[in-house]
């Protein structure tokens, strides 16, 4: 029997890199996946793979900065598997455009959409059924730019980041007391698509000493296996090499 057997876990931006490690990763520790992103071919072939890996699988396209997709997805879920254990906030983008004078309003709004508010929406949308129940993990993955902010990463990234940290704060501060757990998970340099976003390319070797999606997902289903008594609030996790 897999460490997270029978576990519901749903991961947004689950139809490539860290979600998608994160989603064969848990389906092969036994768990039902629900995989929320706008692509819904490429959540087919993820889920395809998650079964081949022994879990349940769960195709659930939508737009993250969308609430009412959002809400639509949590309740599929629930249809689907019964109640939810672990919601995986992975979802997240970045833009050319960092520094302030080059980053229009609605750019803005749009990133905080996709990094932060579904993050909030996503965390509304299971917070009372968890508190209700006496348990649940919510595992928001920010970013070492959360910590430091910089114009690499950009003035909007950053400070989506910063406010991924003040959402898991208040997350444990409200649900501890009914058996809630939140984690904020701050990965430093990844091999993901988003780093094609930065304007200088990075080579193969470069790539290779990053962060790989792999290592997140070990993570993730550490994380999950933990008993209940057990909060860890902060993973920061860096490159050994730079």
């Amino acid at each position: 029997m897999g460490a997270l057997q029978g576990k519901t876990i749903i991961i947004t931006g689950a139809s490539s890199g860290f979600g998608e490690a994160t989603a064969l990763a848990c389906a092969e520790a036994g768990a039902n996946v629900s995989l929320v992103a706008r692509r819904k071919a490429e959540l087919e072939r993820v889920a395809r793979l998650a079964r081949e890996a022994g879990g349940r699988a769960l195709v659930c396209p939508a737009d993250v900065s969308d609430d009412e997709q959002i809400y639509a997805a949590v309740d599929r879920t629930r249809e689907e598997f019964g109640a939810i254990d672990v919601l995986f906030n992975n979802a997240g983008a970045n833009m050319s455009a960092r520094s302030i004078a080059d980053t229009r309003p609605e750019q803005w709004r749009w990133l905080m959409d996709v990094n932060l508010t579904s993050a909030f929406v996503f965390t509304r949308a299971v917070l009372d059924e968890m508190k209700t129940r006496g348990d649940g993990l919510i595992i928001n993955l920010a970013s070492r730019a959360g910590m430091q902010p910089s114009l690499t990463a950009g003035v909007t990234y950053s400070a989506s980041k910063i406010g991924m940290d003040a959402l898991t704060q208040v997350t444990n501060q409200e649900g501890n007391p009914h058996g809630v757990r939140a984690c904020l998970f701050n990965p430093g340099m990844g091999d993901t698509p988003i780093i094609n976003m930065r304007p200088k390319p990075f080579s193969a070797e470069q790539r290779a000493k990053m962060i790989q999606s792999e290592d997140i997902a070990a993570t993730i289903v550490f994380l999950c296996s933990l008993p209940p008594r057990v909060t860890i609030d902060l993973i920061s996790m860096l490159p050994t090499q730079k």
